[in-house]
């Protein structure tokens, strides 16, 4: 294994390991608050952890668990306030996983084929999770 190989490696590891974390963290406080079920909350990051990769830029390929994890995520967004949770949910999880490439957020659904998907998925730390309908 290449020196670069490793430290990607490593890289990976530290980011699952604190994207764990949040998932934890934001279940046991930020779930409750949004006003959604907190264990969807755990299943959307839990499912969302498939895209990190390819989101954050460790991989260069859409992985083929993300898109269905994709679609497991839009169903537990049916309505505007769950749809919300969901955004906070994802948001909170991509603010602890840290640097995202906004246009790879941005570009997931339709490179999943799922156009739906796009309105609750955070494209950086700025995203308001409020103005979704």
């Amino acid at each position: 294994m290449t020196p670069t190989a490793r430290g990607r490696q490593s890289t990976a590891t530290i980011f699952f390991s604190l994207a764990a974390a949040a998932a934890v963290f934001s279940v046991l406080l930020g779930g409750a608050e949004a006003g959604h079920d907190p264990s969807d909350c755990s299943v959307a990051q839990t499912a969302f952890a498939e895209c990190i990769s390819y989101v954050g830029g460790l991989e260069d390929e859409l992985p083929p668990n993300c898109c269905r994890a994709l679609a497991d995520i839009a169903g537990l967004a049916r309505t505007a306030r769950q749809r919300r949770a969901v955004c906070g949910c994802l948001l909170s999880e991509m603010l602890v996983a840290g640097e995202l490439d906004a246009g790879r957020a941005e570009g997931l659904p339709a490179a999943c084929g799922q156009q739906g998907a796009r309105p609750f998925i955070p494209t950086g730390p700025g995203f308001d999770c409020s103005r979704i309908h």
